[in-house]
């Protein structure tokens, strides 16, 4: 019977950079895909989706639960419009696709291409991504002052995957920073149970620290604390 610790190390090492979709500009990660690659690894593997949830806008939050042997994960995701905002009273197709997107999201939490999810939730579009193609088509005008700077991710070295820059370039707010944190400090608290594991899990993501340092300090400093308490609970 697999473990949540093995499953972790077999599906958290797949590499998925290779298999990140591309429609209008915007990135998708194909459930069937993701879930064909469960299926080579755990082919007892079941999903279920829980009963949709309506609130009182009128939007709707689909669930989706993945059990692989004794394990079970459970994720939720909102049935949400291409700019990432809550759509009111869905039809059946968007809460149908929001669920196969919430299945991936799930397959994420098992390890299976997590590092894609920091900060934004594929294959749901991040914030501002289309608003920023837009503005990219516009005839270009002379340079005006601005009130505030964009803010961007530092420039990768040439060799970087650029798969590494889509993961980071839209942490540009200490909100989202706060969230990045948030979310590698609980996939760590759940599935490092070794310091060794540890060190592996933030090397993975060694990245994503170093854009909240030169951004974020007070966020990174957060990280950095989390990591060391974590540390301090768990074996060599």
């Amino acid at each position: 019977m697999s473990s949540a610790a093995e499953i972790w190390k077999t599906l958290s090492r797949v590499d998925v950079s290779k298999h990140v979709e591309k429609k209008a500009g915007l990135s998708y990660l194909s459930w069937a895909w993701a879930w064909g690659v469960l299926m080579e690894h755990y082919p007892e593997a079941r999903y279920y989706f829980l009963e949709n949830e309506i609130h009182p806008d009128h939007s709707v939050t689909v669930s989706c639960e993945v059990q692989i042997g004794d394990v079970k994960r459970v994720m939720w995701l909102p049935v949400m419009d291409h700019r990432n905002r809550a759509i009111e009273n869905p039809d059946a197709r968007q809460i149908s696709d929001a669920k196969m997107r919430c299945l991936v999201k799930c397959l994420g939490i098992y390890g299976l291409g997590l590092s894609l999810y920091a900060g934004s939730d594929l294959p749901t579009p991040y914030a501002g991504q289309e608003e920023k193609q837009e503005e990219e088509k516009r005839p270009q005008k002379a340079p005006e002052p601005v009130a505030k700077a964009e803010v961007k991710a530092p420039e990768k070295p040439k060799e970087s995957k650029e798969a590494s820059k889509e993961q980071t370039d839209h942490i540009d707010t200490p909100e989202a920073a706060e969230h990045v944190v948030t979310t590698l400090l609980e996939i760590a608290q759940e599935f490092a149970e070794t310091k060794a594991e540890l060190r592996d899990y933030y090397v993975k993501n060694k990245h994503i620290a170093s854009l909240l340092e030169e951004q974020f300090p007070e966020q990174h400093k957060k990280l950095m604390d989390g990591y060391k308490a974590i540390s301090q609970t768990i074996k060599e």
